[in-house]
């Protein structure tokens, strides 16, 4: 399997962007019992009725159908990204693309550029393999062949300083938890394959990186291959200065594997950013025929006075990029969409800016949510808060917007696509709703649209944070099928 045959769509597929780490446990409070049958859907999920916000509004206005501690601020999990991509989608305009430009510092003779080759990254936040790719093929074409001088990149249209240095949950090789990048590539993420060679086992790369060893410590063993027998482990093994002035990252595979299993594989993201850059885009420099002598380094604002040589425009709108980011919950999408909406030609797009600008876009819309805790936007965060009111009320906004339609449908739709295919396939709610899920390891949320049997629609929101959470799926469940059968 080649990452040149549908890369994104299986990472997205695998839902290799979702997570499930500690988000802070809510203490019960008390509070009145809830009205039936608020009460049995809380019981389902064996938590306490202080600890779940739930709302259905009617989109067309009104009071709302049912409610039950919907002013309480909870960790939403990636129904964040409702606000995220829809504050996005109004900013930027659905119809927006990214621009990836290449600059040359120094003369191009004969094939050879005497200098080095700048990349000015233009915060795409899905430049795959296939892309870059293409981009290299159309570099070729123009002419250059050998790069005496580095790669540079340009990361001046985002100012990540504030970014925390750690992931969430601890686990820097899930990708996940890629952090943003001006220049990200292929979601700063390959697939790690095992094969059997006789009772051994090699390990390669897809796609391939260049300059970077694969150490391979995996344990063989013998025997059928069972349910659950491949355990592998991934991890950043460091960077290795070479006698000719280079470098060579180490990445090393280990954990347990079963020959009889056929090949094997998983997705990580262990390098970081400038040296998994290197070794993407030099590896696909090399298989079009060009050379690249020099290493890869970060200069901010290096294209700044140069001309643009060639652009990679995406291929994908920000409305493409949100129906990925809202059905298969992509965390570093999301991160790099808002920071590309808070970005100006005088500022760049950090952290800071980011939950500032979606603040003055609430504000200019009449929307308050004082209880609103904005992190990172994607929901991979224990900050994170809003209100199930709330929640409701921006999707009733967005129903009423220039957009609505557009942004519904990139929601999954239950029992169809996306995170919420699996479910309520049988019952007549299915295809005829547009939920988003959030889910952590003590946060499962749903939010969304949901179109009643009467007609009506309603935006729709539950809310769960709770150190256990037993049984939310089916208690989220019959509450969309209560909507829709006595909205």
């Amino acid at each position: 399997m080649t990452w040149k045959n549908g890369v994104a769509a299986r990472l997205l597929a695998a839902g290799l962007f979702a997570v499930g780490v500690f988000a802070g446990v809510w203490p019960a409070q008390a509070q009145l019992e809830p009205p039936a049958p608020v009460g049995s859907w809380i019981a389902a999920t064996g938590v306490m009725p202080a600890q779940v916000g739930l709302i259905a509004l009617p989109v067309a206005g009104g009071a709302s159908l049912i409610e039950w501690n919907a002013a309480r601020a909870l960790n939403p999990a990636s129904t964040i990204k409702l606000l995220s991509t829809y504050v996005a989608l109004t900013t930027l305009g659905p119809d927006h693309r990214w621009v990836t430009s290449a600059h040359l510092d120094g003369p191009l003779t004969q094939g050879v550029l005497e200098g080095n080759l700048i990349l000015r990254g233009g915060g795409d936040p899905k430049l795959v393999v296939e892309d870059l790719t293409e981009f290299i093929r159309r570099m070729r074409a123009a002419g250059l062949r050998d790069i005496r001088g580095d790669l540079v990149i340009d990361d001046a249209l985002f100012d990540l300083r504030a970014e925390p240095g750690a992931p969430l949950d601890g686990d820097a090789s899930q990708p996940y938890n890629v952090a943003p990048h001006a220049a990200l590539m292929n979601f700063k993420s390959v697939r790690i394959v095992v094969r059997p060679a006789g009772d051994k086992a090699v390990v390669a790369l897809d796609p391939p990186l260049a300059d970077v060893r694969l150490v391979n410590e995996l344990a063989v063993h013998t025997g059928a291959c069972q349910p659950g027998s491949l355990a592998l482990w991934v991890r950043d093994g460091g960077v290795t200065a070479t006698a000719a002035g280079g470098a060579i990252a180490t990445i090393r595979v280990g954990g347990k594997y079963f020959p009889s299993c056929g090949e094997q594989g998983i997705y990580a993201a262990v390098l970081p950013h400038r040296e998994f850059i290197h070794g993407f885009f030099k590896a696909a420099w090399q298989a079009a025929g060009g050379s690249l002598r020099g290493k890869t380094r970060i200069e901010a604002g290096a294209s700044s006075r140069l001309p643009s040589w060639q652009q990679w425009v995406s291929p994908r709108t920000l409305s493409d990029v949100t129906h990925d980011i809202n059905k298969f919950s992509n965390n570093v999408m999301t991160r790099q969409v808002l920071l590309a909406a808070a970005a100006t030609p005088a500022e760049p797009g950090s952290p800071q800016r980011m939950r500032e600008m979606v603040r003055q876009w609430l504000d200019n819309r009449g929307l308050r949510f004082p209880e609103l805790v904005i992190d990172n936007g994607s929901g991979l965060s224990r900050e994170e808060r809003i209100s199930a009111a709330h929640l409701g009320q921006l999707l009733v906004h967005a129903a009423a917007g220039a957009h609505g339609d557009l942004f519904r449908v990139t929601l999954p739709q239950v029992g169809i696509d996306g995170t919420m295919r699996g479910r309520l396939q049988r019952h007549p709610v299915a295809g005829r709703a547009w939920i988003k899920t959030g889910s952590l390891r003590d946060v499962k949320s749903i939010a969304g649209y949901v179109d009643a049997a009467s007609g009506r629609r309603y935006a729709v929101v539950m809310i769960i944070n709770a150190e256990k959470i037993l049984g939310a799926q089916p208690a989220q469940d019959t509450f969309l099928r209560w909507v829709y059968d006595n909205g």
